[in-house]
């Protein structure tokens, strides 16, 4: 157990014997060795069973809108920064909230695992060591590059370190290769508006139209997501090329300067639609318009509720 994770099951337990908070969501151990699952504690005892490493994937964000009392919840750089956007739109209010900063040291990429050489349904144990991931398998252990194994968001990821916390199980972070935070934005402007189309619209041809994406995303908390509400409808039933475009166009607006980049979507997605890709264009037109980036001050409001004065005509047509 690292003195992290000791910390952490010490805190949380403080939390609920002391009764400061009514519950703890974190992490536990999933059924498999390279997956994890929420945990919600509401006694001391159940806190020995949160755990935090490479396989702590779940938006802990996802679970804390319309709890009752206050609530403590773990959280990564992207899930505090999913939680300071809910904060700010008024979907959850601070005071409500201990906030547990786990600095991250990334996600591993299962498919990566495995075209590393890595037997992932042998794995009993996944952990971050430095450059390199631990892998446990039964009595066996190996080693794989870090660089070569995280996902792909967690590699270019600008804020791994929770931006406000309560209490920090670890010395913070810094941000990582901003070569690689950009780098997919740059692969998709260096295509032709026509290359580009011909790409998303491939993807989203491909699209089964689960929801899968919708349930995954902290941001997407309307009761009834226009993509299936009737009166009025706005995208038809029947899956196909327009009715899909629809629906993942108008969720990207609907995102825009409110998506973290914390990859949720493309980890719930079962077919491996590129949602990331769009969402962080998305973001980085945001940035560029009114130098504002999602989830990092619970005081900001939304870039598109006000007006400032030193907003650009550019910036002011977007409006």
């Amino acid at each position: 157990m690292s003195d992290a994770t000791g910390k952490l099951r010490e805190v949380a337990r403080e939390l609920l014997t002391s009764a400061q908070v009514n519950l703890v969501i974190g992490w536990q151990e999933g059924t498999e060795g390279f997956r994890s699952r929420p945990l919600f504690a509401t006694t001391p005892e159940e806190c020995d069973r949160l755990i935090i490493g490479p396989t702590c994937t779940a938006n802990l964000a996802n679970y804390l809108r319309k709890l009752p009392g206050k609530t403590a919840v773990v959280l990564k750089g992207c899930d505090a920064r999913a939680v300071a956007v809910l904060v700010n739109e008024n979907q959850l209010a601070r005071d409500a909230l201990y906030l547990i900063g786990l600095p991250c040291a990334g996600l591993v990429d299962l498919e990566k695992l495995a075209a590393a050489g890595v037997d992932v349904n042998a794995v009993t144990h996944l952990a971050i060591e430095g450059d390199t991931v631990v892998v446990t398998t039964g009595a066996k252990s190996q080693t794989v590059a870090v660089a070569d194994v995280l996902r792909d968001e967690c590699l270019g990821c600008q804020c791994p370190t929770p931006p406000e916390a309560d209490v920090l199980l670890d010395e913070p972070l810094e941000a990582r290769d901003p070569a690689r935070f950009s780098d997919l934005q740059d692969r998709l402007m260096a295509l032709s508006p026509a290359e580009r189309e011909a790409y998303f619209q491939a993807h989203f041809d491909r699209c089964i139209r689960c929801y899968a994406c919708v349930h995954a995303c902290p941001m997407c908390y309307c009761t009834t997501c226009f993509a299936v509400q009737q009166k009025p409808q706005y995208v038809p039933r029947t899956v196909g090329l327009d009715e899909n475009r629809m629906f993942h166009l108008g969720r990207a607006m609907h995102l825009a300067g409110r998506c973290v980049g914390c990859g949720a979507c493309d980890r719930a997605c079962p077919v491996n639609l590129p949602l990331r890709a769009l969402n962080s264009k998305l973001a980085s037109e945001t940035k560029h318009l009114f130098g504002v980036v999602a989830g990092l001050d619970m005081e900001q409001k939304p870039p598109l509720v006000e007006f400032l004065p030193g907003d650009t005509e550019e910036a002011l047509d977007t409006h």
